[in-house]
């Protein structure tokens, strides 16, 4: 019966951790994207449905995408734009299943206009904290997205790039600028890739080790399930000492038996 019972929890250990490993194919280094799929979708500094200047980043880029962080509640998911991290209301974007190629905007600058030195704010607002000065004939400034500020001049428009310019003599200056003043904003392109939008169950219909299992401390797991069903298989097939011994016993009692001689009164003996 001991036999049986350590078969059987043996095969358990196995089909664990045969069917744990056994999972749709993924990797540990998986990076989940999501996909801007509305126009005027906002990177919020914070999880508040506000507009206010200290509460937006800008407006992220229509079919491009950002990096999932984590599910804030039912109305804000937590991810990174660039190095940007911040919140976007889930509804406005849409969860991919591969990995872009170009997932953000790349190499879009532009020039300034019309001013000796064009003022970096960290709002878009002239009251806002200064951060530096652009040149007049800063052609590099790096564009990452735009936001509706302050009417500096009423006639045009409200809108400010955020931005960064590296200044030899300032370092690195992050902020935004007033549009008007800017001219030569590379043309922003929409990003037409094609990518899965629905889940595979596996690559190329295989199955892999899960990727929990890709780090040292859940090899541990793997190790905590092998070993025992390992030793309960030894234990079933090891032969029992003490059964060889009573056989030995058995035997050697046999050939003593064989090996007495027959005594002349074996007659005289009442068995």
């Amino acid at each position: 019966m001991r036999a049986y019972l350590y078969i059987l929890t043996a095969f358990l250990c196995i089909f664990c951790l045969t069917d744990f490993c056994n999972l749709p194919i993924t990797k540990a280094d998986e990076v989940t994207y999501y996909r801007v799929t509305s126009e005027n979708t906002i990177l919020y500094r914070t999880p508040v449905n506000s507009e206010e200047a200290s509460n937006v980043y800008f407006v992220l880029p229509t079919s491009y995408f950002v990096i999932f962080n984590s599910e804030y509640d039912e109305i804000f998911l937590n991810v990174t734009y660039r190095e940007f991290s911040g919140y976007v209301l889930r509804d406005n974007v849409e969860r991919v299943y591969s990995t872009p190629v170009t997932p953000y905007l790349e190499n879009i600058t532009f020039g300034v206009q019309g001013v000796a030195n064009l003022v970096i704010r960290s709002e878009p607002n002239t009251t806002s904290e200064y951060i530096g000065t652009i040149p007049f004939n800063a052609t590099d400034i790096e564009y990452f997205g735009q936001v509706k500020g302050e009417f500096v001049n009423p006639e045009l428009t409200d809108v400010w790039y955020f931005c960064r310019y590296k200044s030899f003599e300032q370092g690195i200056l992050t902020g935004y600028v007033y549009a008007p003043l800017t001219t030569n904003l590379t043309e922003i392109l929409p990003n037409t890739e094609i990518v899965e939008t629905e889940p595979s169950e596996a690559v190329n219909g295989g199955t892999v080790i899960a990727p929990e299992l890709q780090n040292g401390s859940n090899w541990l797991l793997i190790l905590g399930l092998t070993i025992p069903a390992i030793i309960l298989l030894l234990l079933v097939f090891r032969p029992s000492k003490r059964k060889h011994k009573k056989v030995a016993a058995r035997q050697i009692a046999n050939l003593n038996r064989l090996s007495l001689p027959e005594s002349k009164d074996d007659k005289n003996f009442d068995f």
